[in-house]
């Protein structure tokens, strides 16, 4: 049996053995494989799934986490799917993501002519949908569990129904809780550095999430005892020991 695991930051393999779901695989006893990348959108996470299901890597037994992501991300250039949270990374210098002007340009006018709200939550209840189906297809045809985390509070009228029903999203319950207050959080994002939390939560928090998880019991993500109302800018240095062990860049 393994553990396969699908995402954004949230999920995406770094280099500490404590992250939330190696501690799960660790407890399991079983292997761990991870197909997740920085500001990747949802089409990109289920295509990932897409190729293992019909590959048939799943066995029996095996336990699938997928955490979706933000529904304003859209998997818009096939070679560069990390370009999906475009909005967040207009600062940054086109160089460093390989892409073209006339790639930026074809992008900006997705958001200044097509991009709305409605389309957004429209693609996300269809991803949910997606997921949904995958979910009981995993279990009818490999009896492996898939379980769904949302990262973000993205607004859906469709719920996951995975093996596991998790209540809440990650961001607005460990990511956002963490910080000391709203004004040390964007103080914080505001750093010329990306965050260097693993999957933007401390260490403990890792172990809070794959504890709940390892209950293999229904949950709400606000009910957990999570690590919060601590950090700001001035004290990250003194809470070195809970983010990544090396620098993320």
């Amino acid at each position: 049996m393994s553990v396969f695991v699908y995402g954004d930051s949230y999920a995406v393999n770094l280099q500490a053995d404590w992250q939330w779901y190696k501690q799960y695989a660790k407890a399991k006893k079983e292997q761990c494989f991870v197909s997740a990348d920085f500001g990747v959108a949802n089409e990109w996470i289920c295509m990932q799934i897409y190729r293992d299901f019909a590959e048939r890597r799943f066995t029996s037994g095996d336990t699938i986490f997928v955490v979706m992501t933000a529904s304003t991300r859209h998997w818009f250039l096939w070679d560069h799917p990390n370009v999906s949270n475009y909005e967040n990374m207009r600062d940054i210098p086109l160089e460093k993501f390989g892409i073209s002007k006339d790639q930026v340009n074809a992008v900006e006018q997705y958001y200044r002519h097509i991009q709305s709200g409605y389309i957004d939550s429209w693609k996300y209840d269809a991803t949910t949908t997606w997921l949904n189906h995958y979910a009981r297809r995993i279990k009818q045809d490999f009896d492996a569990n898939l379980i769904i985390l949302q990262g973000f509070g993205n607004g859906t009228d469709v719920q996951p129904e995975g093996a596991l029903w998790i209540k809440g999203n990650l961001f607005n319950t460990v990511c956002e809780g963490e910080f000391k207050s709203m004004k040390a959080m964007d103080e914080y994002y505001e750093l010329p550095i990306p965050d260097q939390r693993i999957n933007h939560m401390l260490k403990d928090n890792h172990t809070v999430l794959a504890q709940a998880l390892l209950k293999n019991k229904p949950f709400d993500l606000e009910q957990l005892d999570w690590k919060k109302g601590i950090l700001t800018v001035s004290n990250s240095g003194m809470l070195k020991d809970q983010m990544s062990p090396v620098p993320l860049r």
